[in-house]
């Protein structure tokens, strides 16, 4: 069917939607085809990824700029010829959102793609950098693409948010499976997970009382998509540099959350991404591990911003400020360097124990001043953290069994409540037996509360 792409792979639909713009105007959209390593076989059938590698830039003729509808089918905006070297400069007759930009080869088949989260461009310039199109763009894409094929509505789709979850090394792994049969597999697990995940995080958000929705945070976040894209593209900051900004940005817009209410979404979130990967991921499939320790580095951004503005707000003294900057720099570095889910999962809790766990010496017992003839006083109030915790892991063991047939509203509402009894349990009992401790009693109780991050209870 000529009216609408024929390219292969989930990216691949036949079928044409109703075109509806955001904005009349031209809009420019420029952005570059890179290589990546490894070598991903071209012209793949229907249903199968197609998700770049070697060879790339040199196969695309051209790039296509796509709305994804309603049964995930596809509807051209616009193409434009590849450049020497990679480039490309698309022109669309409006601004769009959710806009999946492919690269083809003479045939018309995907060989790579892309997901761009909204074609504006940044305040004060008038051309749209797009993220480089890669393996890691192109996973992001089919996810994206297979969650509206699965029912998801493209609108409903927080294509920033899922980008953050969602990396080269998930992607490399995609790419290596065994079989197209694997990969395909993989690529719908992961559509699952991340369904679920933002579930998660709307409900937990509701819950502590953040009156966000899915719409309100794809839109705070797109300026900061926006300059992440272009630096990307320039190649010349750090990826790692990148995204702080990124993530700093996001933080500064989302007016409507707190860092607290934002950690502790996040928190949940993080906890269903992770078991629906565990659960869904087909035999033979090597992605689940990168998963897992995807989403542990991204909830250690979320909750060391949440402790810094704990402390903050509770009026911590320089020292103790500095300590828990030093733990949660630790755990960045030791996330970042993790080889294994399991790495990942002691580097938590050497920060639960820098934290909290660590007696008079933690972070937690700096703050309230504990001294020798306050250590059991002290000490009775972690122990009752712990018992929740306790708890809080035998509910999520239960969820973790049920979590490869449940659907995503089971999954993320058993979730939710786990995390609600938990936060209530500790928010009681530990603030009544810290109360000693005076004024920071409240505060103490909120970081045993973050204490429980990830990799409690799997």
């Amino acid at each position: 069917m000529r009216m609408c792409l024929t390219a292969q792979g989930i990216l691949g639909a036949a079928a044409c939607w109703l075109l509806v713009g955001c904005g009349g105007g031209e809009v420019k959209v420029r952005g570059h085809i890179t290589q990546g390593g490894g070598q991903q076989a071209q012209g793949l059938t229907d249903g199968k990824p197609a998700l770049g590698g070697e060879g790339t830039v040199a196969t695309a003729v051209k790039v296509r700029a796509s709305l994804v509808g309603s049964d995930g089918a596809l509807k051209r905006l616009g193409e434009a010829d590849v450049e020497s070297g990679g480039g490309y400069r698309l022109e669309l007759d409006a601004t769009y959102d959710r806009v999946v930009i492919e690269a083809v080869d003479s045939k018309g088949l995907t060989v790579a793609s892309a997901l761009l989260d909204s074609t504006q461009p940044v305040s004060g310039e008038d051309t749209r950098t797009a993220p480089p199109i890669n393996t890691e763009s192109s996973l992001e894409a089919e996810v994206f693409v297979r969650m509206v094929k699965d029912g998801a509505a493209p609108a409903s789709v927080d294509t920033v948010d899922l980008r953050t979850r969602l990396n080269m090394e998930q992607a490399a792994a995609v790419r290596g499976a065994p079989s197209d049969d694997v990969a395909a597999a993989s690529v719908k697990a992961l559509a699952a997970a991340m369904r679920t995940a933002q579930d998660t995080r709307l409900k937990a958000y509701a819950r502590v009382g953040a009156l966000v929705t899915q719409a309100y945070l794809f839109s705070a976040s797109l300026d900061a998509a926006a300059k992440l894209d272009a630096a990307l593209d320039a190649g010349g900051e750090s990826s790692t540099g990148a995204y702080d900004a990124f993530f700093a940005e996001v933080r500064e817009a989302t007016k409507e959350a707190n860092a607290q209410q934002e950690q502790q979404a996040e928190r949940e979130a993080s906890v269903a991404f992770r078991l629906s990967v565990k659960a869904k991921a087909p035999s033979g499939s090597g992605f689940a591990d990168a998963s897992v320790r995807s989403a542990a580095a991204l909830e250690g951004r979320a909750t060391e911003a949440s402790v810094q503005a704990l402390l903050e707000a509770a009026s911590a003294t320089e020292a103790t400020v500095a300590q828990a900057d030093a733990a949660a720099t630790a755990l960045r570095s030791a996330l970042a360097g993790a080889t294994s889910a399991s790495v990942s999962a002691q580097a938590w809790a050497n920060y639960s124990t820098q934290l909290t766990f660590g007696g008079r010496t933690s972070v937690l017992g700096t703050h309230l001043g504990v001294t020798t003839d306050t250590q059991l006083t002290f000490q009775d109030g972690v122990n009752s953290s712990i018992e929740a915790l306790l708890t809080l892991n035998a509910a999520l063991g239960v969820i973790a069994a049920q979590a490869g047939e449940a659907s995503s509203a089971f999954l993320s509402d058993a979730i939710v409540n786990a995390f609600s009894s938990y936060d209530a349990a500790v928010r009681i009992q530990a603030s009544t037996r810290l109360d000693p401790f005076g004024a920071k009693a409240v505060s103490g109780a909120e970081l045993l509360v973050i204490s429980a991050g990830a990799f409690r209870g799997e």
